[in-house]
């Protein structure tokens, strides 16, 4: 562009364009974005928010989640989490909670195989099994 002025309004949409479109990244659709949990602690929080206002049935499988994933029970946990993974009619956050707290449990459950316990083999076997389907 040789017109200075084309130039100047080009880089201003340019600009304007990638500022919407950053915030719109840095938020998901109701500004509740989370960070992605450090561990089942955090990833049970994160699923019991997800699922506040979920049905009756789905909401109490991640209730079950959430509490197994605080005491450490880890083949619940596993179990629960893919129930609610199977339901239909899951929202993108839902999801992401989903997501967030297998990856939390999984990272868990190394840790713990790799100190030597068996509960968590277990859990791991299945947790593979699961994700397999």
């Amino acid at each position: 562009m040789k017109n200075p002025l084309l130039r100047t309004r080009a880089a201003a949409l340019v600009l304007g364009t990638a500022v919407v479109l950053l915030q719109g990244c840095s938020k998901s659709g109701d500004g509740s974005r989370q960070a992605a949990p450090r561990n089942p602690n955090e990833a049970a929080s994160q699923l019991g928010q997800a699922f506040v206002r979920a049905a009756p049935e789905i909401k109490h499988n991640a209730d079950l989640a959430s509490e197994a994933m605080r005491k450490g029970d880890y083949e619940k946990a596993v179990v629960a989490l893919q129930v609610i993974r199977s339901s239909t009619n899951i929202t993108l956050e839902q999801g992401l909670a989903i997501h967030n707290s297998v990856v939390a449990m999984e990272g868990k459950l190394i840790r713990a195989m790799d100190a030597g316990d068996e509960n968590a083999k277990r859990a791991y076997q299945l947790l593979k099994e699961l994700k397999r389907n």
